[in-house]
């Protein structure tokens, strides 16, 4: 049998007890990529515009935290892709300066603020606008989308077994597990849990005669007659061949959280593989 992953969805790991400031929109760039690399600039201010910042100079030097954010005086307040508690760490504008933020970049954005980047320990995390006077607020959203939820790939089970598949008799498809997954996480007051739930597998015979959709389907019970038992999830082979199985189950994920925000995800979609050998039924004489 061979284990691989099929599409995932957009479930990223769990990067940081994430942080919004309540801005909306995606968050102005600013990086060599996105076309403004106009060089370090220290203590840049946007000096013909309704709003003031200052912009902090490349490397590694990090600046106080944004007004309202938890400053990690008690204890670790994120968490890297990799599960290790760290902490927050923020840099001010490396590539731009606030009036080029202010007047090309973002120009709808004319609050008094600050734009950081945001690291946890090492870990970059993003960059986000900062208003001032306005509690730093948990985004529930953005929490769970850090969530990581890696099913393990489907383990398929055949009836008759893989190398016992017999041209015109029903073959039987099934998996292991059909549990859902769930991954919980918290920042500040906000807590998230992300739940993984097996919706659908999806098989492919091998021969070339289309994909099977089933909903959880029994495994096959040798100690009841065949006719008493059903599955949705069966094929006929009609030929003799080595053909190669394909299970694809499929995981919906979704959120709920303590503040009342939650809702789908997307999918997870991790597959396997089976080697089955296709014979013809050999008829005995007497």
């Amino acid at each position: 049998m061979h284990r691989g992953w099929g599409r995932a969805a957009a479930v990223g790991a769990v990067a940081v007890m994430a942080m919004s400031s309540g801005a909306t929109g995606v968050a102005a760039l600013d990086d060599p990529s996105g076309g403004h690399n106009v060089g370090d600039r220290a203590g840049a201010q946007n000096n013909g515009s309704t709003a003031t910042g200052t912009a902090q100079t490349g490397g590694d030097g990090y600046v106080d935290p944004p007004e309202g954010a938890d400053d990690g005086s008690d204890g670790p307040n994120c968490t890297t892709s990799d599960g290790t508690p760290g902490y927050l760490h923020y840099q001010g504008l490396q590539y731009t300066t606030m009036e080029e933020q202010r007047t090309e970049i973002r120009p709808e954005e004319q609050r008094p603020g600050v734009y950081l980047h945001i690291y946890c320990n090492d870990e970059y995390i993003g960059f986000d606008f900062f208003p001032e006077g306005q509690a730093v607020q948990v985004d529930p959203w953005s929490l769970a989308r850090r969530v990581t939820i890696r099913p393990p790939a489907p383990v398929i089970h055949t009836s008759p077994d893989a190398g016992d598949q017999l041209v015109g008799l029903t073959s039987w498809y099934w998996v292991e597990t059909w549990q859902p997954i769930r991954r919980s996480t918290s920042a500040g007051n906000v807590r998230v849990t992300v739940t993984a739930t097996p919706t659908s597998l999806v098989i492919d015979p091998g021969d070339g005669s289309g994909t099977i959709t089933c909903e959880n389907p029994p495994a096959y019970d040798p100690a009841v007659p065949a006719a008493e038992q059903s599955s949705p999830c069966t094929h006929v082979y009609q030929r003799a061949a080595g053909v190669t199985a394909t299970a694809t189950l499929v995981y919906q994920t979704s959120f709920t959280s303590n503040v009342g925000a939650g809702g789908p995800l997307g999918t997870i979609e991790p597959e396997s593989t089976v080697a089955l050998t296709v014979r013809e039924a050999q008829a005995i004489n007497t």
